[in-house]
Formats: structure tokens, sequence, C-alpha cells
């Protein structure tokens, strides 16, 4: 027991420090000479690479980057788990959850980061392929119909942990980790779409 507490926490803190890498803010201060923290939302995700830089080729970069460390924290924990006798799925869901948290609350910029989104989904995928479908079609519908990008993340992320109980519950707590960590990330703006102030599809791009 205490053998497999040791690995779990050694792949948890692996995970974290994979996750934590600050992508965006890389990109955007390489590239474009910004600091990504003081645009947009001033978080270092997809969408606000988008916003202080207008690049199309750095806002993929910065996604495929964070996707990427969502992977290598979910492929780390398995070989970890295996090597050292403990359950591959046990391995995968603890990096690729640690991940997420590093992302959201990365040690190398005092804890700020981003929102969780891309970084989780390959850890969603790994769990639940069918929930990641069901994640984009609710964007995708909510987005549509709304044009409030951050409504359809929310409400995405809402619905997975809900179907995924009616219909996949064997990885629920995983999967209702991911879902409580990206939407904490997303929780403030609530307000701003209760009051009919938060802008539609895309932000201005300024200084936050």
């Amino acid at each position: 027991m205490e053998k497999e507490l040791g690995l779990l926490a050694l792949i948890a803190l692996i995970g974290y420090l994979v996750g934590s890498f600050p992508t965006g803010y890389i990109i955007v201060r390489r590239f474009a000479r910004k600091n990504i923290l003081e645009w947009g939302t001033g978080n270092v995700g997809t969408l606000n690479t988008l916003r202080a830089t207008s690049s199309k080729l750095l806002t993929l970069a910065t996604l495929s980057g964070d996707v990427l460390k969502g992977v290598v924290a979910l492929l780390l924990g398995i070989v970890i788990a295996r090597a050292g006798g403990v359950e591959t799925g046990l391995g995968a869901a603890t990096g690729g959850i640690m991940a997420v948290v590093g992302h959201n609350y990365t040690v190398f910029l005092k804890f700020q980061g981003g929102k969780g989104i891309a970084t989780s989904l390959p850890v969603l995928f790994y769990l639940a392929p069918l929930l990641v479908v069901l994640w984009i079609g609710v964007f995708i519908l909510t987005v549509a119909t709304t044009r409030l990008l951050v409504l359809g993340q929310i409400l995405g992320t809402v619905a997975v942990p809900i179907v995924g109980y009616l219909l996949v519950p064997d990885p629920i707590v995983p999967v209702s980790i991911l879902a409580l960590l990206v939407f904490i990330r997303h929780a403030s703006r609530i307000r701003n779409i209760v009051k009919g102030t938060e802008p539609k599809l895309y932000y201005k791009v300024g200084k936050s």
C-alpha cells in the first residue's frame, strides 16, 4: 500500500510539473514579445493567445502544446504505474488530472494559468471517449445558439459528469474531478452571462 501511494505521489508530482509548463506564456513572449497575462482575459490558454497575438499559427501552437501536456502526463502515469505494479488506469488518471491542475495553477507563473479545457480533453478521451463527443456537441450547439463561447464551455463541462454518471459510470470519479477543475476556472464568468455583459464569440484585443 505504501509503495502504491508513493508511486501515485510521484506520478502526481510529475503530472503537475508537466502541466505547469506555461505553453501560451512562452509562445506569446517569444514570438509576439508580449506578456499574455496582461492581455485579454489574462490567462495563458489558447483563446487568449489568439486575443493577444491575432495569430492563428501561434494559437494553434498553444493549443497543440496544451493538449500534448495532457497526453504526456497521462502516458507517463501509465508507464510509471506499470513499472511499479500499480493499476495503469489509476496512474493515467492521476497523471492526467494533475496535469490539468498544473496548467490551471502553474508554479512557474505564481500559480496563475489557463482554464484547463485543452489539457483535460485527451485525459477525458482516455477515460471516456463518448464524453469528449458530448462536450464538443454541447459546446457547438450552445455557441451556435447564443454566440457565447464561455457559456458553451460551461454547459459542455457541466453535461460531462451528468451524462457520464448515466452512461459510463465506471470512470465517474476522475471525470467529475476533471469537470470540477474546468468549471472552477470558468465560474467567475457566470455573473457576466447573467448580467448580459459577456462578450460574444470573441474579445477585442487589448490589455486586461
